[in-house]
């Protein structure tokens, strides 16, 4: 096991897999070359019917901890990993098929050390091509703002990597993908809910991420994206062309909770989107 610098700052992190097989060398391969190697890494699958490939995790230099659910979702499975990484100084929301590069942990928890009044950050994440083992032209996202007709949407995804340019240094954003995310103890501790939970497990999955990151700047933190970090995210099954319509609906009912949750305005653009979804299948 690497030893740990004793004055570095604690960090977890908490991943939920679901039949992330494909992923999940290329996953610990990113954490094992963090250049401030995370404290604890706590992997919670949510019922693979084949879990065995988590079995890979033992071949790593990594304090890793697994844990077997049931098909909980992630929501609930994120609350089961932060419960067991809560002590520590941060911890890093990263999804099984997204891969920070080295100096992430360094650099953000640096960033962060700074401004003590950044509450969550996050790099740019450009998409990648698993088949190819290389990243995509293509930013996947920069933080998450109010699109077209005041729909959530991915900042900058699907454009190229050029746009990046106008990024000129750390900026905030009103909410952020969850996909990498470097969260502060303290402003997960400012929003928990019942039962000891960040992420809201009524929403399973989609918009749980959304949610946390509105509440913790409702609580009075920033949410800062951090250009200078690129990372990757495959994402491919998350586009809205292959999901289904029961998916679909799913995340439009979680919007418009969402929104009832956080007092938005935009209430009715989401009930708007779940009835077009419902009645149309849009």
């Amino acid at each position: 096991m690497r030893t740990v610098d004793s004055g570095a700052p604690t960090v977890g992190v908490v991943t939920v897999t679901y039949n992330s097989n494909r992923y999940f060398e290329a996953y610990l391969r990113a954490l094992q070359a963090q250049t401030l190697p995370p404290t604890k890494v706590v992997v919670v699958d949510s019922g693979s019917p084949d879990a065995a490939f988590l079995q890979r995790a033992d071949d790593f230099d990594l304090e890793t901890d697994v844990v077997i659910e049931t098909n909980v979702g992630f929501a609930a499975g994120s609350n089961v990993g932060w419960r067991r990484v809560r002590t520590m100084d941060y911890v890093l929301f990263l999804n099984p098929d997204a891969f920070p590069p080295p100096e992430f942990l360094q650099q953000a928890t640096a960033y962060m050390d700074a401004h003590p009044d950044v509450g969550m950050v996050t790099p740019t994440l450009l998409r990648f091509d698993m088949q190819a083992m290389q990243p995509l032209d293509m930013v996947d996202t920069t933080g998450v703002v109010r699109g077209r007709l005041g729909l959530l949407a991915e900042r900058d995804g699907g454009a190229p990597r050029a746009t990046l340019q106008k990024y000129t240094g750390p900026n905030d954003v009103p909410w952020l993908c969850a996909a990498v995310a470097l969260a502060r103890r303290e402003a997960m501790e400012a929003v928990v809910e019942h039962d000891a939970q960040i992420f809201d497990e009524s929403f399973f999955m989609y918009k749980e991420d959304t949610d946390l990151a509105w509440r913790v700047r409702r609580a009075g933190w920033r949410l800062v994206h951090l250009p200078a970090l690129v990372g990757y995210h495959c994402r491919g099954w998350q586009q809205r062309s292959t999901m289904s319509r029961a998916l679909r609906l799913m995340t439009a009912r979680n919007e418009v909770k969402m929104c009832v949750k956080n007092r938005s305005p935009f209430l009715l653009v989401g009930v708007a989107k779940y009835l077009l979804v419902l009645l149309f299948n849009l």
